[in-house]
């Protein structure tokens, strides 16, 4: 009789802890790249997980494949940055997981809107989950302070999904947001003493508006509606990048860097190569400051 109940408390225990936590670890989906490094810095051995957007791809517009919806079909989590491709997607994601915990990291940050002609490029006519237009700017991870309240929310989705594991991801979250802080630091020193009429860069596709917001910068985009620019509109830019002492274009690696050459060479700005979606968040935002930093030497 003892037997019978000692192994009836235990079948008691272990129907009690959460499915994937029993079963092993707390299977993530993510969108870009940036939010699985911030979600391996939180989840640690405990999490696997799966990105969508593929290295090169249009984090915009992409579609998921049959392949990432069968993984989609057995996650937990999804950690949404608020992408339109999110943001289009949520209602399929969660059909074909009903018990998926879309998790909107970007909740309650402080958006800026894209730069005019550009938000038509992407909106494709969707509405973010917040009852905002989706022409705000959905870059948000490129700014430490925001990644700060991400990464928060972030850590109460894991322990919400794996409460025996809280205070792992408590231990985690404070770690990392450690780590930010000395980022922070770094980047504030990169751009401390320069003069306001160099702090101007230029940048095909507009993804650094919070970094610029966070760290007194000018950011000014090069492409028009999601295309590269007339030549009458090149011109403009060129006159404007002139009168505003702009020295840095930004170029992502994905894309053709024949326009930002065309103008690096009009108005003797060097090119610095600067991705957005790159995975190891930390180096990458410390070498576009240093890139730019140099292209002002």
């Amino acid at each position: 009789m003892r037997k019978v109940l000692g192994l009836l408390c235990v079948v008691l225990v272990v129907c009690a802890l959460p499915v994937l936590a029993f079963a092993g670890k707390v299977q993530v989906a993510v969108g870009v790249a940036p939010v699985d490094h911030f979600a391996k810095k939180i989840g640690g051995e405990l999490i696997a997980t799966t990105v969508l957007v593929p290295a090169g791809a249009d984090a915009h517009t992409y579609e998921p494949k049959p392949s990432q919806m069968r993984a989609i079909a057995g996650a937990t989590l999804y950690l949404s940055a608020g992408l339109e491709f999110e943001e289009a997607w949520e209602p399929r994601l969660k059909g074909a997981n009903p018990k998926l915990l879309f998790v909107h990291t970007d909740a309650d940050l402080k958006k800026l809107p894209m730069p005019e002609g550009h938000a038509d490029a992407h909106k494709a006519g969707a509405k973010g989950h917040h009852g905002h237009e989706a022409d705000m700017d959905p870059h948000v991870w490129v700014s430490p302070a925001q990644v700060r309240q991400m990464s928060a929310r972030i850590a109460e989705a894991f322990s919400k999904a794996d409460p025996v594991h809280a205070k792992v991801y408590a231990a985690n979250l404070a770690a990392f947001l450690k780590e930010i802080d000395a980022l922070d630091v770094q980047l504030k020193g990169l751009f401390a003493g320069i003069p306001a009429d160099k702090r101007t860069f230029l940048v095909f596709h507009p993804a650094w508006g919070y970094f610029a917001r966070d760290y007194g910068l000018t950011q000014t985009s090069i492409e028009f509606e999601g295309k590269e620019p007339a030549p009458r509109r090149l011109a403009a830019i060129v006159s404007q990048a002139k009168a505003k002492g702009a020295k840095v274009i930004f170029v992502q690696p994905q894309m053709s860097h024949r326009t930002a050459g065309t103008i690096a060479k009009a108005v003797g700005a060097k090119l610095v190569i600067a991705d957005p979606l790159a995975e190891d968040w930390e180096t990458n935002l410390l070498k576009v400051a240093t890139g730019f930093r140099e292209a002002l030497q």
